[in-house]
């Protein structure tokens, strides 16, 4: 079995093409993630919906101005007994610094959040490095990553990954890793340790190579599999095995889940 441990699908007339293909490639379970407060509707009605799928919420550092109080944000996450993350949320200064001190904000109140909840933090971070890594670092001076957490997505630098792995975080590879001009993050994701891997498509976003230009979709995690095996010179059933496992390890799952 494959897990596809990120990927925001949409309640609508091609769900069911979508699960049933992903189910087709292998795929036997679903992250999917809400990140803003008008999406957990839609999260709520899929997870009611498709037995695999299970969720996330959070609020993406783009909607760090939009953050609810803390009750309201707890009760979204509790909202449903499948949602098993937080986040994702994190630092992304792409487009500019004038939201940073917002994003941090909204950033640090959600690793409260998931320390508080007992739930694993979802980590989107671009353009942000030493913000992201100085934050992550005081939370765990704190104590307040205990129950772990993913750094989605993964592109950054081999500083940014060992900074991750040393205080304990999952690295998720995208489709992004399958890239021709990816050499460089196809190297880092050689050197990360099996039990800390994860494998994601970031859906409908960064379809794999030969999938470019087209609408990802859960189904061609394998792509993006096959490529994280052929790195770590193991067998993609070996691989597969391995991030299902570290995924139902990290979303504290039933292993026949």
């Amino acid at each position: 079995m494959i897990v596809d441990s990120h990927c925001h699908l949409e309640p609508g007339p091609d769900t069911d093409a979508v699960i049933a293909r992903a189910q087709d490639a292998g795929v036997g379970l679903i992250l999917s993630v809400a990140c803003a407060e008008a999406e957990l509707p839609g999260l709520i009605e899929l997870l009611n919906r498709y037995p695999m799928v299970y969720g996330a919420y959070g609020i993406h550092p783009e909607q760090a101005a939009a953050m609810p109080d803390a009750d309201a944000f707890i009760a979204g996450v509790q909202s449903h007994p499948k949602i098993v993350g937080i986040g994702e949320c994190g630092l992304d200064y792409h487009y500019g610094l004038e939201t940073r001190d917002a994003q941090i904000q909204a950033f640090e109140r959600q690793i409260d959040i998931t320390h508080r909840l007992k739930k694993p933090l979802i980590i989107h971070t671009r353009d942000a490095e030493a913000d992201t890594i100085a934050v992550l670092q005081n939370a765990q001076r704190a104590g307040r990553l205990a129950h772990g957490g993913v750094l989605h997505c993964f592109t950054g630098s081999v500083s940014l990954a060992r900074t991750a792995l040393d205080i304990g975080l999952h690295i998720s590879a995208s489709g992004i890793i399958t890239f021709k001009k990816a050499t460089d993050l196809r190297a880092v994701f050689a050197q990360v340790p099996l039990d800390r891997l994860l494998v994601e498509t970031d859906a409908p976003y960064l379809a794999p190579l030969t999938h470019r230009g087209q609408a990802n979709e859960p189904a061609f995690v394998a792509e993006t599999l096959a490529c994280l095996a052929e790195l770590h010179r193991v067998f993609a059933d070996e691989m597969a095995a391995v991030t299902t496992r570290n995924f139902k390890k990290l979303f504290q799952l039933q292993e026949d889940a």
